[in-house]
């Protein structure tokens, strides 16, 4: 497997909320995106807690690979380390983060969601959403009461309905196998705001390599606005050896 993945601040925050992190050369293989949010620097704070508590989790309990029900138990660990630091100081009451976490073992996948950060896995052909995102334009869609352009413009299209910090938390899971050079990606939604499924299409079939292809969509969400942090992993399924980036 190859990775790539860059973060940038965009055009318009003065904070990178987002934090991504990669955890490939060794077993067990991992890789998240988190985008935080909350007054003051507290969507910064949300995601790096969130990540840092996963991967403090992992480490500590030895694991080598990791289930559903691990990568649960790592996440509920990180949920509670974050409404501890609430609970610590005020100004960081109501901070939260959405989390996109994808565990790799050969042939297999598995998908932790929560929130509206995305992952999608190209086969060649195809682009295809493997999550569903959990905002209050979703539940209108998948509710019958909006549907096709009204839901790009609607105007709270961005109010999530799950995010790590929450008392009561839910987890979404999907497992799908990839092939030799399928990708698999991960972003935030500084990217999806400016990247339809048709323009992923086109940069992920390039002949080119996989950090031209994270700097390109990053690009592309910046000349589109850049109006929110931008967060891009890719990751390619290859043949052994062969790990150039």
């Amino acid at each position: 497997m190859k990775t790539s993945a860059k973060s940038h601040v965009g055009k318009v925050r003065t904070v990178n909320e987002d934090t991504v992190y990669l955890h490939t050369d060794i077993k067990p293989c991992y890789m998240m995106v988190a985008d935080g949010m909350g007054g003051h620097a507290a969507g910064e704070v949300a995601s790096r807690i969130t990540c840092d508590s996963i991967r403090r989790y992992i480490d500590e309990h030895h694991l080598t690979e990791l289930t559903k029900d691990d990568i649960l138990r790592a996440i509920d660990f990180a949920n509670a380390a974050l409404r501890t630091e609430m609970e610590k100081d005020e100004l960081l009451n109501g901070m939260g983060t959405t989390l996109t976490f994808a565990a790799i073992k050969g042939d297999d996948i598995i998908i932790a969601q929560v929130g509206d950060s995305r992952a999608y896995h190209f086969n060649g052909d195809v682009v295809r959403k493997v999550t569903d995102d959990h905002t209050y334009v979703q539940y209108l869609i998948d509710s019958g009461v909006i549907k096709g352009k009204a839901a790009s413009e609607y105007p709270f299209k961005n109010i999530i309905t799950r995010a790590i910090g929450m008392k009561d938390l839910k987890v979404d899971f999907f497992e799908f196998t990839w092939q030799d050079q399928d990708m698999l990606l991960l972003c935030s939604d500084g990217l999806t705001n400016y990247a339809d499924d048709n323009v992923l299409k086109q940069v992920l079939s390039e002949n080119s390599s996989l950090s031209h292809k994270t700097d390109k969509l990053v690009d592309i969400a910046l000349d589109g606005g850049g109006k929110d942090n931008i967060s891009v992993v890719i990751a390619q399924q290859v043949k052994e050896g062969d790990k150039t980036v």
